[in-house]
């Protein structure tokens, strides 16, 4: 008999709403949580949730990185090509 998962009292997202959050694709979000960069939680084979507070911080202190040319991509505020 399978226990039932408990989730934290936590603000959680999708996977699909995290990389949206985070400004990447899904993939990546699901490397970071395999790797033990980021809190998540399997719920079944197919689905994960993450914190949301955790991804938005994250995305913060990345976008301060690129700001400071410390970190490639796209600084924000970047122009992008019509």
């Amino acid at each position: 008999m399978k226990m039932p998962v408990r989730l934290p009292a936590k603000k959680l997202c999708s996977t699909t709403e995290a990389a949206d959050l985070y400004g990447c694709s899904g993939t990546h979000i699901r490397g970071m949580a395999v790797r033990g960069e980021i809190w998540s939680q399997q719920i079944t084979k197919r689905a994960w949730l993450y914190d949301v507070e955790e991804i938005q911080q994250l995305a913060k202190e990345r976008e301060k990185l690129r700001a400071a040319g410390k970190l490639c991509g796209r600084r924000p505020g970047h122009r992008q090509s019509a």
